[in-house]
């Protein structure tokens, strides 16, 4: 049941409408690695974490410091050259927990992962992310609406987002009133698809290098399950997407990145925040009722997107919340209508 909780779930998205043109023009990437920037990339390594996959500590790494920089040096150099995630990378244990103080353990949500990888993976890993990261940030390929998992911004630079664009809107000469509907997507990770992630990635012009080295990254993983302290044998991980690693959130923000833009090209009142798996949609106007309508279109956006992308969103989970500093002025009893859902609106985040 573990197993194929958290190992065998497979995307069924619909890509046919994925074309076969390919981008011939994409930007640069730098694929020489100094020695100063291995050297501060272990540096970065924390020293007291748990073991990892083989048993070894992250100490090994800064202990051996000068033995190891230019054998990781030369090793990424092959790494990045042939676009190739090494097959003993890709092997790792899964331990699972049961998170505490919960009643119900038959929920099988009422566990939780640990995930231990090869150090010299998650170093070469960090190198890659940064990589990605910083091609990501110079050339814009992402959305000002996606937060999180990217450089210098967190879940506090989120809400001073979401502040500023509520205070955009109430210091208009015109007053609005703003709602927010957010969506939750549901198994988020388990349903990204490959050919659909790849095909964003060179739709954005990313460098073939990070292309071929994604698919690689992606495929052909294995890990043992431990539980109880009974370990099984290496299991195949058909999870398209490890939520568990740090990069897979920079994919699955390139993999969802269709869908702000999808929105953000309605022609009404609208902006967009996207917290990885959270999307949160800000409608604002002078009738509560219009609003409604609007968030109504939205959502049929967003419904088709799943739909070609094997998401699904938690309709459970649905929020509706209003934004006025004058909520006499505006009819706040409106309640949106979607599929067989009705949301009424509340006043806190």
């Amino acid at each position: 049941m573990l197993r194929k909780k958290f190992f065998s779930s497979l995307s069924q998205a619909n890509i046919n409408d994925i074309s076969r043109s390919f981008i011939l023009l994409t930007v640069l990437f730098n694929l020489v690695l100094l020695q100063d920037e291995m050297r501060q990339m272990i540096q970065w390594v924390k020293v007291n974490k748990a073991l990892d996959a083989f048993e070894i500590s992250n100490r090994v790494l800064q202990v051996s410091l000068t033995e190891l920089t230019s054998i990781l040096i030369n090793l990424f150099n092959a790494y990045v050259t042939h676009k190739y995630h090494l097959k003993q990378f890709k092997k790792a244990q899964t331990i699972v927990l049961r998170k505490s103080k919960k009643s119900n353990y038959i929920d099988l949500k009422m566990y939780q992962l640990i995930i231990l990888l090869d150090i010299m993976n998650k170093t070469l890993k960090s190198i890659m992310i940064k990589r990605l990261n910083d091609i990501t940030e110079t050339h814009h390929m992402l959305s000002n609406a996606q937060m999180r998992a990217r450089c210098k911004q967190f879940m506090i630079s989120a809400l001073n987002l979401l502040v500023n664009q509520v205070h955009a809107v109430w210091d208009c000469k015109i007053k609005y009133v703003i709602f927010m509907l957010s969506l939750d997507v549901v198994e988020t990770f388990n349903h990204v698809s490959h050919t659909r992630l790849l095909h964003t990635l060179r739709m954005k012009k990313t460098s073939n290098y990070i292309v071929k080295w994604t698919r690689s990254f992606l495929k052909d993983r294995e890990s043992l399950l431990t539980f109880n302290e009974q370990i099984s044998a290496m299991q195949w991980v058909n999870a398209d997407i490890s939520q568990r690693f740090f990069i897979s959130l920079i994919l699955f923000l390139f993999f969802n990145a269709s869908l702000i833009k999808k929105c953000e090209a309605l022609e009404i009142k609208i902006e967009v925040l996207d917290f990885i798996n959270d999307i949160n949609i800000l409608i604002y106007d002078k009738i509560t009722e219009l609003i409604c309508k609007s968030l109504s279109w939205a959502h049929d956006v967003c419904a088709k997107w799943a739909w070609t992308h094997d998401a699904t969103f938690a309709s459970e989970k649905y929020k509706l919340t209003h934004f006025t500093r004058k909520s006499k002025r505006f009819d706040m009893t409106v309640s949106l209508h979607i599929e067989n859902s009705i949301i009424k609106s509340k006043s806190d985040v």
